[in-house]
């Protein structure tokens, strides 16, 4: 029975990690998942004389081209803004090299600062 529950937190862990370090493509994986479910639902609805059935198909079959058309266009709208902005970060740091250093060391002034405050407040 322990064996179990340390395979589910251990599996559960596991998960979470995948998740954390590769959000987009999990999130990518389940949408494809969802719209394979879908695609078989509406292949099982197949095409029954009922009216009522045939509108349900229809309506399903156009949700499913609309997703996949707004994750296309999503996905490349997204990549083509992650771009743009690793581009301006690039052209900013070259303008200013001194300014991006300051920056950096700032920021890791600010980390470590937190870190230690952090620690700091664990042993109390």
């Amino acid at each position: 029975m322990f064996a179990r529950i340390a395979t589910r937190r251990s599996q559960a862990r596991r998960a979470a990690r995948v998740l954390h370090q590769q959000p987009v493509q999990v999130a990518s994986e389940e949408l494809r998942i969802l719209m394979s479910r879908v695609e078989d639902l509406v292949d099982r609805l197949g095409s029954d004389a009922d009216p009522e059935l045939k509108r349900l198909r229809k309506r399903a079959e156009t949700a499913l081209s609309n997703a996949r058309t707004a994750v296309a266009e999503g996905g490349a709208q997204l990549t083509s803004q992650v771009r743009d902005i690793a581009a301006q970060g690039q052209a900013y740091v070259r303008r200013q090299p001194l300014a991006s250093v300051g920056l950096v060391a700032l920021g890791m002034l600010a980390i470590g600062l937190w870190a230690s405050r952090g620690m700091r407040s664990d042993d109390g």
